[in-house]
């Protein structure tokens, strides 16, 4: 059976990219046809490694388009690419780089599909897939955030159309809970799938670093700005110790304003991009996780793998459910940045609780581990092996390339 997953750039960075590889990888490794359908392409290279048994389809390569090209049928796509997405939701937080030419190649490639199971890795495409995907395929939904961050459009969408998937896989409890009680009129098999992580390839951290780590998106959700707030704080009284913040963004600007204001600039370092969080993450003492919201934290798992002690906010959703609290790590009240500046300050003066966090949490998440939640794929997969042989649906007349 052939299992073809739904992403919006495989080839980018980010937290969904990065679990779906892990999985698709995963499962790849055990033998399992994998295709993996990325609507665009904006790197030449991929940002994380794919295993090469996966084949990987893009819709709208933007790396490869020839700039020259005067041709009629380039002219009628790039006209198409400028009009707007009429398929996809308005609410989806990409939704401008949606375009009818991306809605028709979706379409196209959608209806030519008539086995299998189709995974659907972010709200647009699930209730895409719920709409447009042929009845014989077998539609598996992702939710990497929670129901209640939704703008009422896109809330009254997944009430509406989720009820047609087949499974909706979700990444904490309350989440399963919440989704089962929204959809308990529908067909669908509301399932908790958390988040894996690789074997990574960094060592365990000695916690020895005068280091602080944060890594994500450089975006509001990810709450970088607390966070350097918070360092302030903690900068008066350790001026010796340094945050480093991996990742980019639309907001690195004004971070970067935020650390000149408060005269940061020798302690709180943007470093951009890294392929290799677990490595940067082996050479820190702690990491900080200051979300306003999230759908799991990844991050952190992949933090506590290396034996680094996490300090978090209890956002919505996923931290409370990774985290034991005082055990292998803090949860500060959602939002205190002064709760949160004190115990980043607790545990950069107490290298024993650093420590004991540090192990406790080594043991906590290797329930996380690939080994355990590709067997949780393998189940859902084996429940679906019954797929058929129709013919191909012609639909929209051919793609446009």
């Amino acid at each position: 059976m052939k299992i073809r997953f739904l992403v919006f750039d495989i080839y980018g960075m980010g937290g969904t990219v990065r679990t779906v590889l892990n999985v698709t990888n995963y499962l790849a490794q055990s033998g399992y046809d994998i295709e993996i359908i990325s609507v665009f392409r904006y790197r030449k290279v991929p940002f994380f490694e794919i295993d090469p048994r996966i084949k990987v389809v893009v819709l709208h390569d933007v790396v490869s388009r020839r700039k020259d090209d005067t041709s009629l049928k380039t002219r009628i796509a790039n006209k198409l690419s400028k009009m707007k997405s009429k398929l996809i939701h308005t609410d989806d937080e990409g939704y401008h780089f949606f375009s009818l030419l991306t809605d028709i190649k979706l379409y196209n490639i959608i209806k030519t599909i008539n086995s299998g199971i189709l995974v659907t890795t972010r709200p647009s495409f699930n209730i895409f897939a719920s709409k447009y995907a042929n009845k014989e395929v077998r539609i598996i939904g992702q939710e990497h955030l929670n129901f209640s961050i939704y703008p009422e459009g896109m809330k009254k969408s997944i009430i509406k159309h989720y009820v047609k998937l087949d499974y909706l896989a979700t990444l904490t409890d309350e989440d399963t809970k919440d989704y089962n009680e929204l959809l308990k009129d529908g067909k669908v098999e509301v399932r908790k799938i958390t988040n894996s992580i690789p074997n990574l390839q960094g060592v365990v951290s000695p916690l020895d670093s005068k280091t602080i780590i944060a890594a994500g998106r450089l975006v509001p959700q990810k709450g970088f700005d607390l966070l350097i707030e918070a360092f302030k704080i903690v900068n008066h009284q350790y001026p010796d110790w340094k945050l480093k913040i991996f990742g980019g963004g639309r907001e690195k600007e004004n971070l970067q304003d935020l650390i000149t204001k408060y005269k940061l600039y020798n302690h709180v370092i943007l470093m951009g991009s890294t392929q290799h969080i677990d490595i940067e993450l082996s050479k820190a003492s702690i990491y900080a996780l200051s979300s306003r919201f999230e759908g799991f934290g990844m991050v952190i798992v992949e933090a506590m793998q290396c034996g680094v002690p996490v300090v978090s906010f209890d956002c919505p959703k996923g931290p409370s459910e990774i985290i034991s609290h005082n055990e292998d790590g803090i949860l500060v009240e959602d939002g205190n940045v002064e709760k949160f500046a004190e115990s980043l300050m607790a545990l950069m003066e107490d290298f024993e609780t650093r420590k004991e966090f540090s192990e406790k949490g080594l043991e906590s998440v290797k329930r996380f581990e690939i080994d355990n939640i590709g067997k949780i794929w393998e189940d859902i997969i084996k429940e679906n092996t019954h797929s058929t042989n129709k013919q191909p649906i012609n639909s929209l007349g051919g793609t446009i390339n």
